[in-house]
């Protein structure tokens, strides 16, 4: 039935079916592959997941839900279903291989590398498997041996570009970003539409101060696929008097913060501005007067300039020093700030330090997870005088237990701030000093006119640069960058010695 040409009239009748015989494996089987083959996904797990509650050894029900949860993105439920199928099929290779890179994709390096080198073993010329490996370990900053399997894979598979991808990835965590801009362009050359290299080639590229390219590779990133027919693309005019121009927001709350700072050029070229945002940063953009109108997530964009919050780089075309236009200034609620300043004041003293030591999304391809050891920042901040606080995002316990036990003090945990932004708004204005890796906190400090002194993973998000210990998009915040052989330890030697920590 999978392959049926008619898969919505073919589980109409398994359906049928069905109700005369609910209990019939094979009946939800057909009925389960005839809802993916209509493009009926949610239906289909559902129906997959009812084949196993009648045979739960079925492995052919239990592949297929693993490989759709899996593309999916749901990496939680779909490991699960991996690992019972791995327990049902020992020795699987493609089982194996797929834990293995859900391991890695949670950045556990280690569990990751033992699975895929199992699979390794068992199927040695599996090009899949290799490239896998190879990620995993150039993660890991073992870049020569990631190069060895790519290269092994290069040879049959010369024109892949996942592979070039993944090669560039690999250089550019060694910190030769100009090989690795090599090879994400020769990726594009044989798919001029691959997203991957598209955003990895432009993150290289404006890391290295290169506007006028980064930029242009940025439009394609995946989180304006939905509207993308929609956007406007050309450059704008330089006098846009009495233009509307609606910015869509995109990407996350940090993001939206910091390319609304490029609505001041609009205003300044005479549109009138009006921005759709989360809806979490609506009241605090209003009162920034960053935009003439702040509109909420249900407005209907009207008009022929319709552009995402992310094309006004390119789209503004002043490559240049207006390429990084300043922060603008947001102001905080007085009544947050006093119930977070009595807060502080029951715990301890000034000054109050904030800190955070992860920030982002676990992702194998890209360095969308920024993360610092958080034992080696309490190390560094052991002698410093003040109170110190965590506004870590999704810490369980026993990790602000243990940050506090390396620091030798108790920790005053606020990672419920972040579950309102203008509670971070607020506190971001009382810390005395924020040590920590890039978040929305960075982008809030810096609408409240302070700095920040961030911990930054090789390779840099572009807003950090590649090399240099200031970003031009931060002025007077510090860098203190991981190594290009994943070394830590040169960073917080200099966090100790700047701050007096």
């Amino acid at each position: 039935m999978r392959g049926c040409n008619k898969p919505v009239q073919a589980a109409e009748f398994l359906r049928r079916a069905i109700s005369l015989a609910p209990a019939n494996p094979s009946a939800h089987l057909n009925l389960a592959n005839a809802c993916l083959s209509a493009g009926d996904r949610d239906a289909a797990v559902t129906t997959y997941r009812r084949v196993l509650e009648l045979v739960p050894a079925h492995i052919d029900a239990r592949r297929t839900l693993a490989d759709i949860l899996h593309e999916d993105g749901n990496h939680t439920d779909s490991l699960v279903a991996y690992e019972a199928l791995d327990a049902l099929e020992p020795d699987n290779p493609q089982t194996l291989n797929a834990i293995g890179a859900l391991h890695a994709g949670q950045v556990r390096l280690d569990t990751a590398e033992e699975y895929v080198r199992r699979a390794q073993t068992l199927d040695p010329h599996d090009c899949d498997v290799a490239i896998n490996l190879g990620n995993i370990l150039a993660t890991g900053f073992r870049v020569d041996d990631a190069l060895n399997l790519y290269r092994q894979a290069f040879l049959s598979s010369t024109n892949n570009p996942d592979l070039l991808c993944n090669i560039g990835n690999a250089l550019s965590h060694s910190g030769d970003s100009k090989g690795a801009a090599e090879n994400y362009t020769r990726a594009l050359e044989i798919d001029p539409e691959h997203i991957d290299a598209h955003a990895s080639l432009a993150n290289s590229l404006l890391a290295n101060g290169d506007y006028r390219d980064g930029w242009e590779h940025f439009l394609k990133r995946t989180s304006t696929r939905p509207i993308a027919q929609r956007l406007y693309r050309t450059p704008f005019a330089q006098d846009l008097s009495e233009k509307p121009v609606v910015v869509l927001a995109d990407q996350g709350l940090g993001d939206q913060i910091f390319f609304a700072r490029f609505l001041t050029t609009l205003k300044r070229r005479g549109a009138h501005v009006v921005f759709r945002p989360d809806a979490r940063l609506s009241d605090m953009l209003v009162r920034s007067g960053i935009a003439d109108e702040i509109v909420g997530e249900a407005h209907a964009p009207d008009g022929n300039y319709i552009v995402s919050a992310g094309y006004l780089p390119f789209l503004l075309a002043e490559f240049g020093k207006t390429d990084t236009p300043s922060a603008f200034a947001i102001p905080a609620l007085p009544t947050h700030e006093m119930a977070l300043r009595n807060k502080l004041d029951a715990f301890g003293p000034p000054p109050w330090i904030g800190v955070t030591w992860r920030a982002g999304t676990p992702n194998l391809k890209r360095a969308l997870m920024k993360e610092a050891p958080a034992a080696r920042l309490a190390s560094a901040l052991e002698g410093i005088k003040g109170t110190i606080f965590t506004i870590q995002r999704s810490a369980p316990d026993e990790e602000i237990d243990r940050y506090s036990a390396a620091l030798g003090r108790p920790v005053l945990d606020l990672s419920d701030t972040n579950n309102d932004i203008e509670d971070l708004l607020a506190l971001s204005g009382l810390r005395d000093r924020y040590v920590g890796v890039s978040n929305t906190m960075t982008h809030l400090r810096a609408a409240r006119g302070r700095c920040s002194d961030v911990l930054v993973p090789t390779p840099a998000e572009f807003r950090w640069m590649n090399r240099g210990d200031s970003s031009p998009w931060f002025p007077g915040c510090r860098i203190f960058r991981q190594s290009f052989d994943g070394d830590w330890g040169p960073a917080f030697t200099r966090l100790v010695e700047i701050t007096g920590a």
